[in-house]
């Protein structure tokens, strides 16, 4: 029988930005690789590889939160979340991802949870989130975290000029 380690939930520090960026580049790597062509994906892949360590100092992190899940010295999971992007009233969730390692094994739900936590006790009335419309098992874990597509769609481009559709789901928070 294999046991797995505990999982450690805590604020992210900038000595964490290679770690978040490592989850966060082999995660979008298995999770999209239907949804990039191989070149591309590859791009975008190192983008999030290396994105962190300018994330994690810049002004808007100062206002945003970045919870890691450690399982024992190795950081797993991350989210990234604070005060909507537009200005609402709301709370967003802008990034969490799991390393593949570790997918079906509650650990992105452990760290969603603290998120959840600390998002309800920031007195946000909803949280909202983007996630691409074929990143099915985003999708299905933010809908098995209670939240619910809002009808709200928009294409993104990720610069290779072919977009994406991505779906807004939201959660009441109080």
């Amino acid at each position: 029988m294999r046991v797995d380690l505990p999982v450690l939930v805590r604020e992210a520090t900038a000595a964490d930005a290679a770690s978040i960026g490592e989850v966060h580049a082999e995660a979008f790597r298995v999770a999209h690789r239907d949804l990039f062509e191989a070149d591309w994906l590859r791009t975008l892949v190192e983008q999030r590889r290396t994105l962190w360590s300018h994330r994690m100092v810049g002004r808007a992190h100062a206002r945003n939160t970045v919870l890691v899940a450690e399982r024992g010295s190795n950081v797993v999971a991350f989210v990234h979340f604070g005060p909507h992007s537009e200005g609402s009233p709301d709370g967003e969730i802008f990034d969490c991802f799991a390393h593949p390692d570790v997918w079906g094994r509650r650990v992105a739900a452990a760290v969603l949870d603290k998120a959840w936590e600390l998002l309800r006790e920031a007195r946000f009335r909803r949280v909202r989130l983007w996630t691409m419309a074929g990143a099915n098992r985003a999708r299905h874990f933010y809908e098995s975290f209670g939240f619910t597509e809002t009808g709200h769609t928009r294409e993104r481009d990720f610069g290779d000029g072919r977009p994406v559709l991505e779906v807004e789901y939201a959660r009441r928070a109080r």
